[in-house]
């Protein structure tokens, strides 16, 4: 069964166009990817689009024209009479074939921008690496009928099919491969080509449905065909996949919270529902609002820097204490009591004296198990509506990282009945870590959460999912345990080294730490910059957390607590010893647990935790037998 977003037609659509989805999607087998009306350069909308790794790409018009509709016609034109119940009105209209074309033209030309979708040599080089073709479909006009009117002059029937074709489709015995078949015929030119690798695949779905784009990232060997010359400046588009896709385009409105595991894609359902709320309506007043200072600096690097879609740069994206210096003009300096309720209150009362026009359309709140309850009051009361507005929420309580007043949503004015999704959408599924890596990091959390015993309260408001289903395969994660401080440092500096050395950027790779353990990380990257690596210390102060850009070079340089809700190809813990409060039974050694796990489950790929001999917690990861144990002679 084909792929095909959204997964239901809209109610709008014409019978010709329900007809043809229903076809597309119980016809085609399940390496085809269908689109219904995706907007191209946010403003021209095709019918279908279809794509398969052997096939190419098809764009597809469907026309619910009567014979006696059509006045006149020519290769470019079509004059259609239009009647309604008290009127007869006469409009032109682009040929259809024509409008497919220049659908797939534009198409073309935004695809031949990625050399990795061209030919790479010969007489076609920089031309589309795979057939671009387009077709109509006429739902309401028999092949006698177009033959009467001698519509076949400018409709042809290879390229055109009409409703004859539409009613065999729709027969039990017309299979998948006929209709692959039929399609093929409506290319105007085709050639032979090497399958489409999936990076190949998951760049063109970005440059159709640029919300969808997750990251721009180097091409490698295996985003190509084997006979690909690669280039320094080859790039591919990670994008969502079909099941991220197709929930983020099922997302309504209203007051909607999802809970999932760590690496089930929370944050880039938020970003695309907030690219998605842009590109619809581009006036439209989006905030994207979360605790950590680094991460609402990461959202707005990739967000407010993306140059092919200068529209991101209206959503705004801040940490609470930032969006409520945006309300109140400055934070409060000294306060008595809880300052974050302060603030909170402070808040509450200035956007009383907001107009309509001064709230937001659309609020997503992301990493939602660190906020402190009353802030959620203050979005809620941020919305123009309040009750019905466009709230999404995205939480795992596994990741609760601080301590906060228990509470229930109702109590912060959020209609969560009946709205909370998980295990449904498989945001139980991790996407970022692999098996080995997830293993480890969930039996650490399992093994905390049942010797501290949870509150219940603490579960019902944010839920800790249990992974379903990790993808992928990997290395299992290492535990280097050094003699001294300084040979912690040389092993470090060797693990960087070699990960560069395998093609890795440096970009890719995270030092984390729980604490500064001075004069120890000042010299490990003064070594780490002397040998010609770059680093980038985003955690060295409150300015530098505040500016965090994707795009920044060097090796990142982070805290635990801070890397909640990033994500790196490679991850390196330093000083486990600093976790030995894990061990004890009380709720803050639970959170302290809990910054390990998040601090784990930031890898995508490696995972390399560093040790002394005296670390407590030691003994216990080397008998979960989770961990290759390496000590550093």
């Amino acid at each position: 069964m084909a792929i095909i977003i959204p997964s239901s037609i809209p109610a709008k659509a014409s019978q010709g166009e329900k007809r043809l989805f229903d076809i597309l999607a119980e016809k085609l087998p399940d390496n085809f990817y269908i689109r219904y009306e995706p907007a191209i350069n946010n403003k021209r909308y095709p019918d279908f689009i279809i794509l398969s790794p052997d096939f190419g790409l098809l764009v597809i018009e469907v026309k619910g024209w009567y014979p006696n509709n059509i006045l006149e016609f020519n290769s470019d034109r079509f004059k259609i009479k239009s009647e309604q119940e008290d009127y007869t009105a006469e409009q032109n209209h682009k040929s259809p074939l024509r409008q497919a074309r220049d659908y797939a033209i534009l198409l073309l030309n935004n695809l031949q921008k990625y050399r990795i979708l061209t030919q790479p040599a010969g007489d076609y080089q920089g031309k589309s690496a795979f057939p671009i073709g387009w077709g109509v479909l006429m739902s309401n006009i028999t092949d006698e009928q177009a033959n009467k009117i001698d519509l076949k002059s400018v409709l042809p029937f290879d390229q055109v099919a009409y409703r004859n074709e539409l009613l065999d489709w729709e027969k039990t015995d017309f299979t998948g491969e006929n209709l692959i078949n039929r399609f093929r015929k409506m290319f105007a030119i085709t050639f032979p080509f090497p399958a489409l690798t999936p990076d190949q695949i998951s760049t063109i779905k970005g440059i159709i449905s640029p919300e969808f784009v997750i990251r721009t990232e180097p091409a490698n060997i295996n985003s190509v065909p084997p006979q690909f010359p690669l280039i320094p400046s080859d790039i591919i588009l990670q994008t969502l996949d079909a099941r991220q896709e197709t929930l983020a385009r099922s997302i309504g409105e209203g007051h909607r919270i999802f809970f999932g595991v760590a690496g089930s894609g929370k944050t880039l359902l938020l970003i695309a529902r907030a690219k998605m709320l842009i590109k619809e309506n581009p006036n439209a007043k989006i905030l994207v609002v979360c605790f950590n200072v680094s991460l609402a600096a990461y959202l707005r690097s990739i967000l407010h820097e993306d140059v092919n879609n200068p529209q991101y740069q209206k959503i705004q994206v801040n940490n609470f204490d930032r969006w409520a210096k945006f309300i109140l003009g400055k934070l409060p300096a000294k306060v008595e009591g809880n300052r974050d309720e302060y603030t909170a209150k402070l808040v509450l009362d200035k956007l009383e004296s907001y107009s309509s026009e001064q709230k937001w359309d659309a609020i997503l709140i992301d990493e939602a198990h660190t906020f402190v309850p009353s802030w959620f009051s203050c979005c809620i009361k941020a919305l123009k509506d309040s009750e019905n507005g466009d709230l999404m929420i995205v939480a795992d309580g596994g990741q609760n990282l601080y301590k906060r007043s228990d509470f229930k949503w109702k109590d912060v004015g959020i209609k969560a009945q009946g709205r909370t999704i998980s295990k449904k959408f498989d945001l139980d599924k991790n996407y970022r870590n692999t098996q080995e890596v997830m293993t480890a990091a969930w039996w650490l959390l399992s093994e905390a959460r049942d010797q501290h015993e949870l509150l219940e309260d603490d579960e019902i408001t944010f839920p800790t999912v249990q992974p379903s289903t990790v993808f992928r395969c990997g290395s299992r994660p290492q535990i280097h345990v050094a003699s001294t401080p300084e040979k912690q440092i040389e092993t470090v500096i060797k693990i960087v080294h070699e990960l560069i050395k395998k093609g890795f950027s440096k970009t890719e790779i995270a030092i984390f730490y729980k604490q500064i353990n001075q004069p120890y990380l000042s010299r490990l990257i003064h070594q780490l910059n002397q040998l010609g690596i770059e680093t980038y210390w985003i955690t060295e102060n409150d300015k530098t957390k505040a500016n965090y850009r994707q795009s920044q070079p060097g090796v990142r340089m982070i805290t635990c607590l801070s890397s909640l809700g990033l994500e790196f190809k490679n991850v390196l813990i330093l000083w486990l010893e600093q976790f030995d409060d894990c061990i004890k039974r009380t709720p803050d050694s639970l959170r302290k647990t809990k910054e390990l796990y998040v601090a784990m489950t930031r890898t995508q790929e490696n995972l390399f935790i560093f040790s002394s001999q005296q670390a407590k917690l030691l003994p216990k990861l080397k008998e979960s037998h989770h961990f290759d144990v390496i000590i550093s002679e």
